[in-house]
């Protein structure tokens, strides 16, 4: 199969960096999510929160969780986009509990900074929020 590779086509720089950049004309939708195309690879991208730019037609976690109905928390590899754990939340767990458990994921994974590779979301009916502690 690599011997059938096209070597004069080059990679994006997006594939490099693992980080989309929008261009062009933002589309927004009614439940805020932005529509846009990469820089690099020109292919649709959305945004959840201006931050970060995942592609248009893959799976998206956070229209997922507003659809479901308990709270929890997912651990995400966020080199390979995948979702390698999930921890469901009692219904009416406290920020006491949400941190205690939070503190037990990040030791349990080896989750020590902020922008490891490995990233602890809190899933929810108002969706995925980045957890930074």
């Amino acid at each position: 199969m690599l011997s059938k590779m096209n070597s004069s086509v080059p990679v994006a720089q997006c594939w490099y960096l693992r980080r989309h950049v929008p261009e062009g004309r933002r589309r927004r939708e009614a439940g805020g999510v932005v529509h846009c195309t990469c820089r690099y690879c020109q292919r649709p991208i959305r945004s959840r929160d201006g931050g970060r730019w995942d592609l248009a037609d893959g799976f998206d976690i956070d229209a997922l969780a507003s659809a479901g109905r308990t709270a929890h928390f997912c651990v995400i590899d966020t080199l390979d986009e995948m979702v390698i754990a999930r921890y469901t939340l009692p219904q009416g767990a406290d920020e006491e509990m949400i941190a205690e458990r939070l503190a037990e994921i990040r030791e349990k994974h080896g989750i020590e900074e902020d922008e490891d590779v490995l990233e602890v979301r809190l899933v929810h009916s108002q969706g995925a929020l980045k957890l930074v502690h």
